[in-house]
Formats: C-alpha cells, sequence, structure tokens
C-alpha cells in the first residue's frame, strides 16, 4: 500500500506547479532543460557519494523512497501491540520465564526478538532496561544519518542550482557578438536555479522531515514494548499492563477491550 499524504503531497504540488506554468503560458515547454537536471540532481548525487559512503547513501535513497509506502505503525497498531502484551503478560503468568524464549522464538519482529530473548537470560530488571535504551537509541540514532543525509542533498540542490546558472551566464557572455545565441545561456542560468530551489524544497527537505518523523514513531513503539516486556517481567496483572501501557497512547487511540 502507499502513503496516501506522502502521495497526495508530491501530486498536490505537482498540480500546483503545472497549473500556475499554465496560468502565465501555453509554451511549457520552455522550463525543461536536461542540462539544468543533470547539473543539479547529478551533481546533488555526485556530492552525496563523495560527501558520504556508499553504503550510507544507499540506505537515504531506499529510506526516501518508503515514505510513499503505508507506514505500518499507526494509533490502531499501538493499540493492537498493547493488547498482545496483554496476552503476553497471560502467557508469562500461566507458563513463567519459559513463555520469554517461546515469544523471541515466535515473533518476526526484530526488537522484540531481541528484548524478549535478553529477558528470558535471567537478567534483572534493571539490567533489561538499561540494554533495552542503550539498543533503542543506538538504533534511532544509527538510522537518523538517512535524514541527515536527505538534508544534505536539500542543502546541496540550490547551490548546485547556483553552479548552474553560472554555467548560463558565462555561455550567455561568451556570445555577446551574436544576440540570436543568448537565449539558451540565459534559459540554462534561469532553470537551474528553478530546479535546484524545486528540489530542495519540494523534495528532499520534506523527504528528510519524513524520514526523520517516521524513525520517532519507531523508537516510542520500542519503548512501548520495552515498558510491556519489564511489567512482564514483574508479574503485572493483566489489568495493570493495559492501564500502565495505554498511559503511553493517545486517550482517543487507548486499547479498550471488546464489551468495555
Amino acid at each position: 500500500m502507499i502513503s496516501f499524504s506522502s502521495v497526495l503531497g508530491i501530486l498536490l504540488g505537482a498540480a500546483l506547479l503545472l497549473w500556475s506554468v499554465h496560468r502565465e503560458t501555453s509554451d511549457w515547454q520552455i522550463f525543461l532543460s536536461l542540462s539544468s537536471l543533470l547539473i543539479v540532481l547529478g551533481g546533488t548525487i555526485t556530492v552525496t557519494l563523495i560527501g558520504y559512503r556508499a553504503k550510507y547513501a544507499w540506505s537515504a535513497g531506499i529510506a526516501l523512497l518508503k515514505i510513499y509506502l503505508h507506514q505500518s505503525i499507526t494509533p490502531k497498531s499501538l493499540a493492537m501491540d498493547v493488547k498482545i502484551m496483554i496476552d503476553w503478560s497471560r502467557r508469562v503468568t500461566s507458563d513463567g520465564n519459559m513463555a520469554f524464549d517461546a515469544i523471541s522464538r515466535e515473533s518476526k519482529d526484530e526488537f522484540i526478538r531481541y528484548i524478549f530473548q535478553l529477558a528470558s537470560t535471567g537478567y534483572t530488571v534493571a539490567d533489561i532496561r538499561e540494554f533495552g535504551t542503550t539498543n533503542i537509541e543506538e538504533h534511532y540514532f544509527r538510522k537518523l544519518h538517512e535524514s541527515h543525509i536527505l538534508n544534505s542533498m536539500g542543502s546541496n540542490t540550490p547551490a548546485l542550482g547556483l553552479v548552474g546558472t553560472l554555467i548560463g551566464l558565462i555561455t550567455m557572455l561568451s556570445r555577446l557578438e551574436d544576440p540570436s545565441k543568448l537565449g539558451p545561456g540565459l534559459a540554462l542560468a534561469l532553470t537551474a536555479t528553478l530546479y535546484g530551489l524545486l528540489f530542495a524544497r519540494f523534495f528532499f527537505l520534506p523527504s528528510a522531515t519524513k524520514v526523520k518523523q517516521i524513525l520517532g514513531i519507531e523508537r516510542f513503539r520500542q519503548y512501548l514494548i520495552l515498558e510491556g516486556v519489564i511489567l512482564l517481567m514483574e508479574r503485572r496483572p493483566a489489568m495493570y499492563v493495559q492501564d500502565k501501557l495505554n498511559s503511553f497512547l493517545d486517550r482517543r487511540h487507548q486499547y479498550k477491550p471488546a464489551g468495555s
């Protein structure tokens, strides 16, 4: 599934730009310039590959594409996490520590497997909180480089647009003896600046913000799960687990058992 807000933003932005162009001129082709595109977009990719290791640049590109996909963590899914944790609390009550290892092996979620495996080894609650917090924060800041790279790309595109502008101006000034040849140079100068601003403000910088937001939501969910595991280790009753975990959620989307 696709992300409605991301796709809507792209389509709405493109529609507004096209409408503005159509309002001013019917000759929309004057806004197309392959040279400007290569200077701005190609230059941005080149600078990114020079400034960052290839695997980090690649992961930033993957993160950029993922913002156009439906995000699995929603208020409804968080409420379901609370429900699942309540079910697991009853399982731990009946099966003891063996339940932690069983849940770890059954789950497909990487963090759940990790934290339940730790819980099954006999560490104290304080140890689990420390290990879990460290793992969550390290994972968050390790993945945050994707947002930083996209921010860097958004900062570079206007500068590379200026490079295209200078190239266009130099080209234009070198042909002053023939006024009929001034147009292409001036067109390159202006379209390069336009492309640089559009890629920065309509694409890279908003994408960096969205990537950071998604990472923050993932971190919140992992803290919710960590708190649930600690409650399970403390053998808290199911009602206590429900109320404690619900306190993390938006009041409108808290888990409520059927019939309540």
